[in-house]
């Protein structure tokens, strides 16, 4: 369940959210293959992943219960996928974020 604190604007929290979901490198790698396979994988590509079933098929529910990651198809055919607009949109909060502390990067350095 996504950590939303009141005190901070939704697009922190969102941010947060974020990369809480993407903190582990099992995480990464989930999100890396499905992309490197043109955004649409089976469940039996993700054997490559040097984990057992049971820790990625965890990950991956995480993933799509945070909305990460779309499920398609039906039964003998489901088909996995990032949900581009969401990256996209937190690519987008995360440059703009890095941006304004690379504005800072001239002054840090004196």
């Amino acid at each position: 369940m996504p950590f939303i604190d009141s005190k901070f604007s939704n697009t922190d929290n969102e941010l947060a959210n974020f990369a809480k979901a993407l903190a582990l490198p099992v995480r990464v790698a989930i999100i890396r293959l499905i992309i490197t396979n043109g955004n649409s994988i089976t469940k039996e590509n993700f054997h490559t992943i040097p984990f057992n079933h049971e820790t990625i098929n965890k990950h991956i529910a995480e993933l799509k219960t945070l909305g990460i990651i779309k499920v398609a198809g039906h039964k003998g055919n489901i088909r996995y996928c990032v949900d581009e607009g969401l990256f996209n949109q937190m690519a987008s909060r995360f440059a703009s974020l890095f941006r304004g502390v690379n504005s800072l990067a001239p002054d840090l350095q004196d």
